[in-house]
């Protein structure tokens, strides 16, 4: 079986993929070089260090951002019991909703997106999400709607989950709340809603050390009051936060009706 990074092609910038690869193989080539020639020791310890530093970015954006591979489930209390219909918010080219599918393998999936703007994804369209799923073979339980999040087009009390990786917190303040009511109308009481955003951790210090300086979305980290705030003033009750590597997660739920005396 081939590497996820050749099996799929969710096609993010090819800097993201192959950067930090190519980075380590040219520092390391230069550092043998140097070595072989026998310039100065500085000049072989730096192009080692380099290729270092590439090795190392390398494996925090394939295995902790996972830029090219299926977003792994960040926690198995989303969707416990296995089944259902469920509605993925900024399905963009398939990551997320590949590896959803394949740890929930008995739920459908309806994957949203209004295919329009640029998130680090090259020719995003509901074409390469298709690709990518049937190339994981689940592609029998993915619907796809081209629709905005802030207005969803479907019934009150339709779906039983919701999900959103990299994609609500892209948008303002005024976007997410607008999501988050929308999102809590088509769920059924009872029902959850798992978002997902990237936490600006030792992994991605390592990989773009730049995001030390605090700016861009490599440095972004969620304000987990604000998030709880929203997803109350929605009508959710927020039931979990937690961190997995370079990853933040909410997991929050719809109440579930008292019945009537």
């Amino acid at each position: 079986m081939l590497p996820p990074m050749f099996t799929y092609d969710f096609d993010y910038a090819w800097p993201l993929r192959w950067g930090h690869p190519l980075v380590s193989l040219l520092g390391g080539v230069l550092a043998i070089v140097a070595w072989r020639l026998g310039w100065r020791r500085g000049a072989t310890i730096g192009f080692g260090l380099v290729a270092a530093w590439g090795l190392a970015g390398t494996v925090a954006m394939h295995y902790a951002v996972q830029i090219a591979s299926p977003q792994r489930l960040v926690t198995e209390a989303f969707l416990p019991a296995g089944t259902g219909e469920v509605l993925e918010l900024g399905a963009g080219s398939g990551r997320a909703t590949v590896g959803f599918l394949r740890a929930r393998p008995q739920a459908t999936v309806v994957a949203l997106d209004a295919y329009r703007g640029y998130y680090g994804i090259d020719d995003n369209s509901p074409d390469r999400l298709m690709r990518n799923v049937r190339a994981a073979g689940v592609d029998a339980r993915v619907q796809v709607s081209v629709a905005d999040m802030r207005t969803l087009p479907f019934a009150a009390g339709r779906f039983d989950a919701a999900f959103s990786v990299a994609a609500i917190d892209h948008l303002p303040w005024p976007g997410i709340e607008a999501t988050l009511r929308e999102t809590a109308r088509v769920l059924r009481p009872g029902g959850q809603l798992l978002i997902v955003s990237l936490n600006s951790d030792g992994w991605v210090a390592v990989a773009m050390p730049w995001a030390l300086h605090g700016h861009g979305f490599w440095s972004s980290s969620q304000n987990r009051r604000r998030w709880r705030a929203a997803l109350e003033a929605a009508g959710f009750v927020v039931d979990d936060i937690g961190t997995r590597p370079a990853t933040q997660y909410i997991l929050a739920s719809r109440p579930r009706q008292v019945a009537s005396r």
